[in-house]
């Protein structure tokens, strides 16, 4: 009995959504097509404009056309030539014709509209209806052959519904292609005429006008099929499937019904037998016996598996397709596929109803889960978002292709091994280059942030998740959008790094590192996903989507010296305005090594300073001295002593020898007790994020 209650309860969910579509649907071509062009133009505008570009295309066939007739003139009668003034005063008349296509047609169109807008005026009582009669009429007409409460009573309704539903929009179909061929002839009409001009390509034109006859009868035949149809449904709802002779049966109705509408739809066919070039539009036969096959097959669980379908729920989120499904049209307590979650979860509480029904539900959920289905984000978040001693466990198949549902990022991505808990979620991902990764996922209410690199990730149900990724490829999960540097990215750079200093402008760079220019200069971001936290200094931004991004501090630029050795007023200037603290007396600057982040100065006592730049270069040992430039940016300043050192004499590049000994002079230089160590690059990342602690 509850077998039956269920089968039946889907049977009327799926003749409720036939007619609400049918209901939709109904009534609402004739009159918004028509045999105006207001639907072709307002819904596909290029049509409109290209078809100047189509009048011109049909000049420079006319002219083609005829310039090649009249070359065939001079071979005489073995070429079978045209006369040539017949030719040309033809072509002058359809290049005529080609200017004024449009309105020709849309004159021809306005003849069309009077036995087209007389159909549609006609007066018929009965078409007043709902199609929602049709499933309660024929369960009606049933009940003398077959009892309805039977499984082979609820088949049999199924399948005529789906019989007479699926020839009602084929030929909705059929009608609108039918206008949109009269569109189509219409806005390339300029086309034909260019074949008008001569008797070698008249016949196109020919043909032309009758494809254009036919389907202006077409149209208007449209209207009398439908009416046809509409006034047959409603006398068969008012008053039944009899006869006025005492025949008729609600089979016969239906074979006629459906015979009629296929016929509508092979109309054009019946008018191309006759001579008439309607063109063949519509689909193949049969399709109304594959559509149903899919609803109701019986082989190989095939029956099951359709069930599944309405268990499912349809659709790739908690509500929508689910919420409409046949179970939350039964009972408001709970949705469809909530018997396939109770099916497939490992311990915690029941979503779905229990007691018998339960039983029964499960058990069909367990079918569908095999044959598969999907669990929404609704079933998902029910576990997942639960704590560990209430959620139990979805894992299998049906996991890996139900997570994008319940978390939209990972849409596309092959998943494998998942597992689905209270709070936590792991998966592995296999990337479009063949390598795998694993994905932890902790809820942000239950977890405390990872103390690594992580990814922030909103789910179906509007809760947050920590997400961590390792293995090989594992950094395409903490990637950002690509930034070009340009001014435009302003936006888009304002919503990706919500914390980042105004008017910051980015590039990408390469695979996880980014040029910024901010007011302090330009610096490399690097991606703590990609890479370790580097020793050098920095600062630690956070995307919206809360990976951390290792914001380098802008290198110190040391101004652009003279060459030379003796320290002249440029240079002293230069280097008073640069570094305004410093009060000693300066002999000469050597800046060889600036680029590197460093320069001397030397003093008239022959000792001398380095300086350092402290974004490129850790603190150095021993004494040394901070300086701030003018720009705000530091500088380590160590003080060396005079010394002199021996170094070889070389003549034209060749060191010169004193007997077996090279020979040597002397040389004043500056003695330095320390060189600071100059930090290395950043390095890729390496070791395992560590699984974060649960809140208290």
């Amino acid at each position: 009995m509850v077998l039956n209650w269920i089968f039946e309860g889907m049977v009327n969910w799926v003749s409720s959504i036939i007619t609400q579509l049918m209901d939709a649907v109904s009534g609402i071509f004739l009159n918004a097509l028509g045999t105006e062009m207001t639907a072709m133009e307002e819904y596909f505008p290029f049509v409109a404009r290209a078809f100047t570009v189509m009048q011109y295309t049909a000049w420079a066939i006319l002219f083609l056309i005829t310039v090649w007739q009249l070359f065939r003139s001079f071979g005489g009668t073995i070429t079978e030539a045209e006369n040539p003034w017949s030719l040309l005063a033809r072509s002058v008349v359809f290049a005529v014709l080609i200017y004024f296509a449009k309105p020709i047609f849309l004159y021809l169109l306005e003849i069309a509209t009077a036995p087209y807008t007389a159909l549609l005026n006609i007066s018929m009582n009965g078409e007043h209806f709902t199609f929602a009669g049709i499933e309660s009429s024929i369960k009606s007409g049933l009940v003398t052959i077959v009892s309805t409460t039977s499984v082979v009573g609820l088949l049999l309704i199924i399948i005529l519904m789906i019989a007479l539903g699926w020839n009602y929009f084929k030929l909705l179909l059929e009608v609108v292609e039918r206008y949109v061929v009269v569109g189509v002839l219409c806005y390339t009409s300029p086309l034909a005429y260019s074949m008008g001009a001569s008797k070698a390509t008249n016949q196109v034109f020919k043909s032309w006008c009758r494809m254009v006859g036919s389907q202006l009868l077409m149209l208007v035949m449209n209207v009398w099929f439908l009416r046809a149809f509409s006034s047959s449904v409603g006398q068969f709802i008012g008053g039944g499937a009899g006869l006025s002779n005492g025949h008729g049966h609600i089979f016969l109705w239906l074979f006629c019904a459906i015979a009629f509408l296929k016929t509508a739809q092979r109309f054009d066919s019946y008018l191309a037998s006759i001579g008439l070039n309607a063109a063949q539009t519509g689909s193949g036969l049969g399709m109304e016996l594959l559509m149903a096959a899919r609803v109701i097959t019986g082989a190989g669980g095939g029956i099951m598996r359709n069930a599944g379908n309405v268990f499912r729920g349809g659709g790739t989120s908690g509500s929508g397709a689910a919420s409409t499904g046949f179970m939350s049209g039964l009972m408001n307590k709970f949705r469809g596929n909530s018997f396939v979650r109770d099916a497939v979860v490992q311990g915690g509480q029941r979503m779905a109803l229990g007691g018998a029904v339960g039983v029964i539900g499960r058990a069909f959920g367990g079918i569908a889960a095999k044959n598969g289905a999907t669990l929404t984000g609704n079933s998902i978040s029910s576990v997942a978002s639960s704590t560990s001693n209430m959620s139990g466990k979805i894992g299998g198949s049906i996991a890996d292709r139900s997570l994008a549902n319940y978390l939209p990022h990972l849409n596309g991505q092959k998943l494998s091994e998942t597992e689905i808990t209270g709070g936590k979620i792991t998966t592995t991902a296999l990337g479009e280059n063949g390598k795998s990764v694993q994905v932890n996922m902790f809820n942000a209410d239950q977890y405390e942030k990872p103390d690594g690199p992580c990814k922030l990730v909103t789910a179906s149900d509007g809760s947050q998740w920590y997400q961590t990724a390792s293995g090989e490829g594992a950094n395409s999960f903490y990637d950002s959008p690509n930034f070009t540097g340009g001014i435009g990215d302003a936006e888009q750079v304002q919503a990706a790094f919500p914390s980042a200093e105004s008017g910051t402008t980015l590039r990408s760079v390469d695979d996880g590192t980014m040029e910024a220019t901010t007011s302090d200069g330009n610096s490399l971001w690097y991606n703590s996903g990609y890479f370790d936290e580097p020793s050098a200094p920095h600062t630690t931004i956070q995307s919206a989507d809360g990976v951390d991004w290792y914001a380098m501090t802008p290198n110190g630029q040391a101004p652009e010296f003279e060459s030379g050795v003796d320290a002249g007023s440029y240079n002293l200037s230069q280097f008073k305005n640069f570094m305004p603290g410093y009060d000693q007396s300066i002999a000469s600057i050597n800046a060889d090594s600036a680029t590197d982040g460093s320069f001397e100065i030397r003093h008239d006592d022959g000792s001398g300073t380095m300086f350092y730049d402290s974004a490129r270069y850790s603190v150095p040992h021993g004494d040394f001295k901070t300086y701030e430039d003018s720009g705000g940016h530091q500088w380590y300043a160590i003080n060396g002593s005079p010394a002199v050192e021996r170094i070889p004499v070389y003549e034209n590049g060749n060191p010169v020898y004193n007997g077996d000994n090279i020979k040597t002079t002397t040389r004043a230089t500056v003695h330095y007790s320390s060189k600071p160590t100059r930090y290395s690059e950043p390095k890729p990342r390496s070791g395992e994020c560590k699984p974060p602690q649960r809140k208290k």
